[in-house]
């Protein structure tokens, strides 16, 4: 049987302690009711599942977090790298200790840090564009690329595919055209919200979902001490969320 190296602290704690981890969000309650449920045999101790993924898989274990199922099972995240860098994500569920989804990672052709920046420097000039994040990933042909975001000020950012191999960005994976109405700036954006939300700026933020689609996040402190939080598209200024927070 091979042996299953626990390489963070609370992993190897967390089994002395009863088999089970939760991630950093989970709260106290959830905590309690896993364990309780663990107790009377509703879910498999992580203990017993870390044994049987050590059975039918090589490398050590680097990360096991909870997650939640479409129908609110618990599920276990469970990742492995072994020797060769071959990085593994096992969703197992925890009541029945089979595995949900499986996901391989061969990082084998990732490039050292002078090679990458030669590559990304040409990216950046040829876009005109300045590169703020850099991520290596297998694509569906099973090549090796970096999928590469790109920041060009006002006017948001997208997102292109290089060739870890070549350096080439791949045609097929251009991004959508951008929305070419340029972003509000913060103070427009405070002037515009003014008239119908009072309170005092604790806090703004200028984000970006998976969709291009750029928007601001605001926090007003209320003069009964919460917090309103508000989510404002960063071009039309139009509010997509408000929440108050204690």
């Amino acid at each position: 049987m091979a042996q299953v190296q626990c390489r963070f602290p609370r992993i190897a704690a967390c089994l002395l302690a009863g088999g089970l981890l939760l991630g950093s969000a989970s709260q106290a309650a959830e905590h309690d009711a896993v364990r309780a449920a663990v107790a009377t045999g509703q879910y498999k101790p992580l203990s017993a599942i870390l044994a049987e993924v050590a059975a039918a898989h090589a490398g050590r274990v680097v990360d096991v977090e909870t997650k939640r199922g479409p129908k609110g099972e618990l599920r276990y995240e469970i990742k492995l790298v072994d020797n060769q860098g071959l990085k593994q994500e096992l969703l197992i569920d925890a009541a029945s200790g089979q595995t949900v989804q499986r996901v391989a990672k061969d990082r084998s052709q990732a490039l050292g840090m002078l090679e990458l920046a030669q590559y990304l420097a040409k990216v950046a000039q040829q876009h005109a564009s300045r590169i703020t994040d850099v991520e290596f990933e297998r694509d569906s042909q099973g090549r090796g690329v970096y999928e590469i975001k790109l920041s060009a000020d006002q006017q948001g950012y997208r997102k292109l595919v290089m060739d870890a191999a070549t350096g080439q960005v791949l045609p097929s994976a251009q991004a959508k055209p951008r929305n070419p109405a340029p972003l509000k700036r913060v103070d427009e954006l405070l002037q515009a919200l003014a008239p119908r939300f009072p309170g005092l700026v604790l806090e703004v933020e200028l984000e970006h979902d998976d969709t291009q689609a750029s928007y601001y996040e605001i926090e007003l402190l209320q003069g009964n001490g919460s917090t309103l939080a508000l989510k404002v598209d960063a071009r039309s200024l139009q509010v997509l969320k408000q929440k108050v927070e204690d």
